[in-house]
Parts: structure tokens; C-alpha cells; sequence
């Protein structure tokens, strides 16, 4: 995991970064981190070689820690953990999606609980990112992640993927039971003989309708016998956010 550190504040930075590499290290985690004090310079290095994620300090000089989250947002591919000082700015932060935010505080203890929650939530989102090649005839191979699947549809001998951007779907020739196993480490659940949903996407269950209620507000069907198992999945799920 490529991590980069960017504040202005050099005294802030020998502070944190150890308090970080110890986080990372409870988890196991291979980490190269990196620290920067001006923004450019990380942007410049970002681009020739992506970082996973950034702990980025929203009060930067020349360049606001926003607008660096602005041209991170072109790629998308890299996490982005505010940090600062000033907790009015939190809420003007979310427009820019980050995963989190850390509020700088000279309790260490309050601070090191936060960022323990933070690299915990990284973690799991990593988990998602996860190439999988998908292969059929018509398509040939295709490369997608799995935090780009929605569900998975089992029909007449093959499961087909459906995505959160609405491209076309991708039929595989494969038991949707192969697929309950392998994925469900990342977060997939059954919820019926013909579906598996990413609990990404889930916004809640309807008992009342016995259906998977999807965050855009489109609704599968779910099982009685898979009714407990999907909510408790679930419940775990958003506890970890």
C-alpha cells in the first residue's frame, strides 16, 4: 500500500507518520508511506507513480487541500483522508467523497482511536479493489473490479454481472454457488437462488416485501431462509463504516 502524508507542518508530519506506520503494523499491512509539505510535489510524484491513499490537510498554502482532492477526484483511483485543525470545515469536505476525517487534537490517545478506525475502514475498502478477469465469447476477457459489481444474476447455466455505472452486463459460464464462495470474503451475500448482492450497494432490507433494498432505490427479491443471514451480514457490514 502506497500512502502518502501531505501537511505543511513538518512537526505534524514526524508526529503522525509514526503513529500511522504502528496502525498499519497491527494490521500487517507492507506500507511505503511518503510525506510531503508542499502539494504540487505530491501531485507530480501521484502521477508518476499512484499512491493508495493520501491523509491530506484541508489548510495548505498555494494549494488548498481541496482543490488537490479536485484533481485527485480526474483519477479516482487514489483514497483521500482529510485532515485538519478546523472542524468547521469537515461538512464543506464532503462534496469531494472522501473516505474519511481526522480532526488534528493534542490528545494523542483521541487522535490515534480515530485514525485506528480510519485505517480499519481503508482496509475494507481496499478489499474491494480487487481485479477479476471475466470471460465469454462475445466479450472475450474483460478486467473489472469488484467494487464496480452490483450484483450477480445466476441464469440458465451462467451468472451475470451487473455494474453501478450501468454498462452492459457480462454473462460467465459459471455456478452462482462457485461464485457464493469465492466472494464472500469481499463483502457479497446470497440473498436468493438466483442472487448475490455487494452489501457497497445494499441500503437496507424490507422484511414487509422480502426485498434488497439498492441505495439508487431499485429493489431483488430475497429468500425467507436467507432473510436473518443477509441482515446480520449487513448489520456487521455498516458497523465497520
Amino acid at each position: 500500500m502506497r500512502i502518502a502524508i501531505c501537511d505543511d507542518n513538518t512537526s505534524f508530519l514526524n508526529y503522525f507518520k509514526p503513529m500511522l506506520i504502528k496502525e498499519l503494523e497491527l494490521r500487517s499491512i507492507k506500507d511505503e508511506i511518503e510525506t510531503y509539505t508542499k502539494a504540487e510535489v505530491f501531485l507530480s510524484h501521484h502521477r508518476r507513480k499512484p499512491f493508495t491513499a493520501i491523509f491530506l490537510d484541508l489548510d495548505m498554502p498555494e494549494i488548498t487541500g481541496f482543490e488537490v482532492a479536485r484533481r485527485l477526484e480526474e483519477d479516482g483511483n487514489c483514497f483521500v483522508i482529510f485532515i485538519t485543525s478546523h472542524q468547521e470545515l469537515v461538512y464543506d469536505s464532503f462534496s469531494f467523497r472522501p473516505l474519511n476525517f481526522i480532526c488534528k487534537d493534542p490528545n494523542s490517545e483521541v487522535m490515534q482511536k480515530r485514525l485506528h478506525m480510519v485505517v480499519r475502514q481503508l482496509t475494507e475498502a481496499l478489499k474491494q479493489e480487487k481485479a477479476i478477469v471475466l470471460e465469454n465469447k462475445e466479450q472475450g476477457r474483460v478486467s473489472v473490479k469488484l467494487c464496480e459489481v452490483t450484483y450477480i444474476e445466476s441464469s440458465s447455466h451462467h451468472c451475470i454481472y451487473h455494474f453501478n455505472d450501468e454498462t452492459d452486463t457480462i454473462a460467465v459460464r459459471e455456478s452462482i454457488g462457485d461464485i457464493e464462495d469465492r466472494y464472500r470474503e469481499y463483502d457479497f451475500i446470497r440473498v436468493h437462488k438466483k442472487y448475490i448482492v455487494n452489501l457497497k450497494y445494499v441500503f437496507n432490507i424490507s422484511r414487509s416485501k422480502e426485498t434488497v433494498v439498492f441505495k439508487g432505490g431499485s429493489e431483488l427479491p430475497m429468500s425467507r431462509n436467507c432473510k436473518n443471514a443477509v441482515d446480520d451480514a449487513l448489520t456487521k457490514y455498516l458497523r465497520r463504516k
